[in-house]
């Protein structure tokens, strides 16, 4: 941990039969695909509580900044909710990161699982609030997703953070280990906070980057971006989960490499987040270990 920061704060876990709160930080979800992703959860002995944004909207946002913000702040101070979910992303988390309450988040630690545009807001929490938060499934999304998958959220949900992830063949990957936190997301909402109070902290972090519907040209600009902002000498690894163009047809992954052919950090592809159905909860900020000797990328239960 960087000298000066104060502590991760670590989440409780989930008792049977607490509620879990469902905001809508961004756009506006189907209500077909809410009600399915409530019922899971209920499968699996929790009180689904939505946020009231849900069913409200103006134009491609879930209700107003303000409204969306004040439902992500009430979410966390509400002494019944245990851990907060996002319906989904889209856009607009960012317009709310200077209306969230990070003291009371801090008084109220509790489990937020989200990806795509909620990197936003694990970066903001990771910032200012210091709490362990998870790039993962989001409701709407939950009962598409492999067994496998639920299953691990399910198990964070629990209080179990642990990782155990096999590198790919083809990886750059080095022998030896390389140790960092667990730092990333979209890489466009990233690209995007560079400049901004809530710009993550980059140095010695293992980075893991995913996104989709761009184009070739629109990656290599973000990733120019993080180039020119000195971010791969900064970080220790680089995790490439899943990419898409335009349509979400898969880029391949010679081309993706291709951006990373000329730094000197190790770099692996086929890390199981993104848009796709391999999209496995990560937790943000807590430490992580690269062993290039295994072949393993893995994270104790315990950050």
């Amino acid at each position: 941990m960087p000298q000066g920061r104060p502590p991760l704060i670590i989440p409780p876990p989930l008792q049977p039969g607490d509620a879990v709160g469902i905001a809508s930080p961004a756009g506006p979800s189907a209500p077909s695909l809410l009600r399915q992703g409530m019922a899971l959860l209920k499968a699996w002995g929790y009180r689904p509580i939505v946020g009231r944004q849900s069913r409200r909207r103006k134009g491609y946002l879930a209700g107003s900044d303000r409204e969306r913000a004040a439902e992500l702040n009430d979410l966390f101070t509400d002494p019944e909710i245990k851990a907060v979910l996002c319906a989904r992303g889209g856009y607009g988390t960012m317009r709310i990161l200077d209306a969230l309450d990070y003291e009371g988040i801090q008084r109220h630690p509790k489990i937020v699982m989200g990806f795509s545009d909620i990197t936003a807001l694990l970066c903001a929490l990771h910032r200012h609030a210091r709490l362990v938060t998870f790039h993962g499934p989001m409701v709407t999304g939950l009962p598409t997703l492999p067994v496998s998958v639920q299953n691990r959220v399910q198990a964070v949900l629990k209080g179990d953070f642990s990782l155990r992830i096999p590198l790919p063949k083809g990886s750059k990957v080095p022998s030896g280990k390389v140790a960092g936190r667990l730092i990333g997301g979209n890489l466009t909402l990233l690209s995007h906070l560079i400049g901004t109070p809530f710009e993550p902290p980059w140095e010695g972090a293992i980075l893991f980057l995913e996104d989709c519907g761009e184009a070739p040209y629109r990656l290599d600009r973000l990733f120019q971006h993080l180039r020119l902002r000195g971010i791969w000498e900064m970080v220790s690894a680089v995790l490439l989960g899943s990419f898409t163009g335009p349509g979400g047809k898969g880029l391949p992954v010679s081309l993706i490499r291709s951006f990373f052919s000329d730094i000197p950090t190790p770099v692996w592809t086929g890390f199981p987040i993104g848009h796709g159905r391999r999209n496995l909860p990560v937790p943000f900020g807590v430490q992580a270990l690269l062993n290039g000797n295994q072949g393993l990328l893995q994270v104790d239960s315990q950050p």
